[in-house]
């Protein structure tokens, strides 16, 4: 089995931990980003499998990243999910809207990650 590569994107370090923790149990390699900008650069570069995007991060949201990564060709099949404490429903409706796979909300279940 060929090893996936997940970019995770959180500003809060314990997240961005716990989430690397969760994965290890998969065939995959974990890169990290704390900022909206620092995940649209890897993912422009790294072109991961997966990216798990969390909405409220410094320099550029989630959703801006979102965006900017469905607009580009290279990067918009890439499939996303939103992982944030944001849980209202304008805001997973906006997500899902973005072209995110899903929307799941903070604190992370480990089995539903």
């Amino acid at each position: 089995m060929s090893m996936w590569r997940i970019l995770v994107a959180d500003d809060e370090p314990l997240v961005l931990e716990m989430i690397k923790d969760t994965l290890q149990a998969l065939p995959a390699s974990v890169l990290k980003a704390r900022d909206g900008e620092e995940a649209l650069r890897l993912a422009k570069t790294e072109r991961p499998d997966l990216i798990l995007l969390d909405v409220m991060m410094p320099k550029l949201d989630g959703f801006g990243v979102a965006e900017a990564l469905k607009r580009d060709p290279s990067t918009a099949t890439i499939p996303l999910v939103f992982v944030s404490a944001l849980g209202a429903s304008r805001d997973k409706v906006r997500g899902l809207d973005l072209g995110a796979e899903d929307y799941l909300t903070k604190p992370l279940n480990a089995d539903e990650l």
